[in-house]
């Protein structure tokens, strides 16, 4: 007897199936558009998304160590350990080791919980879920742009993007829209791509956000001259990357001689850079200790015009040992990027250069908020790694009139199975 079939298929791999399409809905289509009304959302949603992705991948096809454990044995993986494993001895000499001992938990819980959510992510993305990221960015950007044409005070008061809602959308939005083009364009859906680009400029343009329109710009330059050669633009990209965050105290303090030497006055945020590396330069091989940066201008132990951009952050905080492991980092991702396959290498590199780009001109990009959407927009990197190009199956070839014939007389030759027709007797008349 043969044994039934289930209806259903296999109940766990089911449930798996449905709770990684609901986890995927909360983190790219709920989280964008909960920033139009809370600036706390994101905090939850991120991490209830990230949990229900990491129970569909265990009840799917668990977790494979041993990969998991070489990712940590690569440049990127050592590189981010040293860095972590940096920022936590800081908190023995930062003079505000609770505040900083607390945001340090909270950023190491959101990267762990990232990495986690990754790492049990299905070996094959469903075509369907490639979509979802792109349904939310749109969402978020057109309600943005209606928003800004009322300017109600709950989303435009403030200039901060960390305390204004439409900064954060705008951010968010620049941020978000290199994956979700790269899942258009993977799907080879081009209109859609282009009108999604359309909606997230006009929203910037509709407030005219200086730091979105010119991450939007960079990404959009980036993502066209990858096209041709990643490998060589990200290895480019990766040079001036690391470039830029070790030579920042010689490039400020060369703009500080540059003052001297034409006469004019010390003010600005390359001047506040040099003044409080020379103040105290024995700290600039340790730094001042985590969380410190921001908490020093906001008490006014730094002059209110110093820069908060990372690159004065992580050398001001970190010293030269963690300036030098956050360069490294920086580096053999942006490398990395450029091997990637051709269909994913030029979104990612456009991401990074857009987020590059709003962290040097000053947006607080160590902040909590901004530690959270990087982690929604490296799942959707870590989505569009596992998709795979589109393709088509190839069309019939057509057959000659010969071969037709051919094939008839084919059919044609073959004998009917022998046996009694359905209504003859078997017995004699």
């Amino acid at each position: 007897m043969l044994a039934a079939r289930p209806l259903l298929g296999d109940p766990a791999t089911e449930a798996a199936r449905f709770l990684c399409r609901l986890a995927l809905i909360i983190l790219m289509i709920i989280a964008p558009a909960a920033e139009l009304f809370s600036r706390g959302a994101l905090y939850v949603l991120m991490p209830v998304g990230a949990t229900i992705l990491i129970i569909s991948g265990a009840l799917a096809n668990g977790l494979d160590v041993r990969r998991v454990g070489e990712a940590f044995l690569t440049p990127i993986g050592l590189s981010a350990l040293f860095l972590l494993f940096w920022s936590g001895l800081s908190l023995a000499w930062t003079p505000f080791p609770a505040e900083a001992g607390e945001r340090f938990a909270r950023a190491l819980g959101t990267c762990t919980i990232v990495f986690l959510a990754i790492a049990f992510l299905p070996e094959r993305t469903r075509p369907g879920n490639l979509y979802l990221l792109p349904i939310g960015l749109a969402v978020t950007a057109v309600a943005t742009a209606t928003l800004l044409l009322f300017a109600p005070p709950f989303f435009t008061r403030g200039q901060d993007p960390d305390s204004t809602l439409a900064q954060r959308c705008l951010v968010s939005s620049a941020i978000l829209l290199w994956p979700a083009l790269g899942a258009l364009a993977l799907c080879e859906r081009w209109l859609m791509a282009g009108a999604l680009a359309f909606v997230v400029a006009a929203a910037a343009f509709a407030d005219f956000s200086q730091i979105a329109l010119i991450a939007i710009a960079a990404g959009a330059f980036v993502y066209a001259v990858a096209a041709g050669g990643p490998r060589r633009i990200g290895a480019g990209a990766g040079f001036l990357f690391a470039f830029l965050v070790l030579l920042a105290p010689f490039l400020a303090l060369l703009g500080y001689m540059l003052a001297d030497l034409l006469q004019l006055p010390h003010s600005g945020s390359a001047t506040a850079f040099t003044e409080s590396l020379i103040a105290d330069w024995p700290r600039l091989i340790t730094g001042h200790g985590l969380g410190l940066a921001g908490r020093a201008i906001d008490l006014g132990l730094l002059p209110a015009d110093t820069p908060r951009s990372i690159l004065f952050t992580i050398w001001y905080e970190l010293g030269l040992l963690g300036a030098v492991a956050f360069a490294l980092l920086g580096y053999c991702v942006f490398t990395a990027a450029g091997r990637a396959a051709p269909y994913i290498a030029p979104p990612f590199l456009a991401g990074l250069a857009a987020g590059l780009v709003i962290a040097i001109l000053g947006a607080e990009t160590t902040q909590l908020w901004w530690m959270t959407l990087d982690g929604v927009g490296a799942i959707a990197f870590a989505l569009l790694f596992k998709a795979h190009p589109h393709t088509r199956r190839p069309p019939a070839p057509m057959m000659e009139p010969e071969q037709i014939d051919e094939v008839d007389a084919d059919w044609s030759e073959e004998e009917p199975e022998s046996g009694p027709e359905p209504n003859a007797s078997s017995g004699p008349a």
